[in-house]
């Protein structure tokens, strides 16, 4: 049955940004185009940033996907797809792959082979109970960078999406200059001077750190959305003796690692009232140029993965 496109919606938006950058105007465009045969469609969704996809994934509304070569083995689907994929990127996917040997696929897995760590998780994926996960990431002093991410349909051993940023993040200082308790001392120190206002006016200032104390954990953030160079910076959350006007339990303070330089402190609230002792902290959180770049894109991917699409019994 041939296959017919349009393009369903084209999105210029601005994102807010992932910490630090909340602020900043991060640009990314959304394109969701529309292949399909009789009885039969399938949305395709990419998100390009900074003239990168950064972003895919195939989904049906109605009818099934077939590619024209089916897998009955994951692990030959998931190489298959990564040796097509790194033809179009230009970036070796050897390493990748050679980290796929001898491991249970189907299972949740972490392994690290030198600066890259392969994490397997195995969740449902928009409703599809059967999704597993594989996300390779360069990791330096123990610290995340950029990163491949691929999901399959595990009982299918069909491609669902793909998220790869390792063209749109450049790395830069990766010094880890500010240990954790330093971080957590600034964090701490720094709190007397931070408040809030209220709706009404009003200012929340000199809060009290509970006994349960903080988590602070390592993680990177682009330093702008000029550059898209990658820091590191520590996520600390410092918890109150009681909850403050706005729910507010607790307090998100960003410190650049390198340099100990504050970034933001940012509320942690909770639209329910609790009794604090109950909280599990450890689990808390808080143009046609571009047309054209993605018809290419829809193109690769298409061949990637043998795309077909399996005419819906009446």
């Amino acid at each position: 049955m041939p296959l017919s496109a349009k393009l369903v919606l084209k999105i210029d938006a601005t994102r807010e940004g992932t910490p630090p950058f909340f602020g900043d105007n991060r640009k990314t465009t959304d394109i969701y185009y529309e292949l399909s045969s009789e009885n039969s469609v399938v949305y395709v969704d990419f998100r390009i940033e900074n003239d990168v996809m950064a972003y895919c994934c195939i989904y049906p509304t109605e009818g099934q996907v077939i590619t024209n070569k089916q897998y009955t083995n994951l692990r030959d689907a998931v190489t298959s797809f990564l040796n097509t994929y790194q033809a179009y990127t230009k970036i070796d996917s050897n390493n990748l792959i050679t980290m796929l040997n001898n491991i249970d696929l189907t299972k949740d897995t972490t392994i690290i082979n030198e600066n890259t760590k392969l994490t397997i998780t195995t969740a449902p994926w928009m409703g599809l109970r059967s999704g597993i996960t594989f996300k390779w990431a360069q990791v330096i002093n123990g610290v995340e960078y950029t990163s491949l991410t691929l999901t399959f349909d595990k009982d299918k051993c069909l491609f669902l999406s793909v998220e790869d940023d390792r063209t749109l993040y450049t790395i830069g200082d990766t010094s880890i200059n500010i240990s954790q308790e330093q971080a957590i001392n600034i964090a701490v120190e720094n709190l007397k001077n931070y408040s809030y206002e209220m709706a009404d006016g009003s200012i929340v200032k000199d809060f009290d750190v509970s006994s349960y104390g903080w988590i602070a954990e390592l993680s990177t953030a682009p330093f702008d959305y000029v550059t898209y160079e990658l820091r590191p910076y520590w996520d600390i959350r410092i918890f109150f003796d009681e909850i403050y006007p706005g729910n507010v339990f607790a307090v998100s303070a960003l410190i650049w690692a390198n340099t100990g330089e504050i970034i933001s402190y940012g509320n942690m609230a909770t639209g329910r009232s609790y009794n604090i002792d109950d909280v599990n902290f450890s689990d808390a959180s808080s143009s046609d140029n571009i047309l054209v770049f993605v018809v290419v894109v829809v193109v690769v991917v298409a061949l990637a993965i043998g795309l077909v699409i399996k005419k819906k019994r009446k």
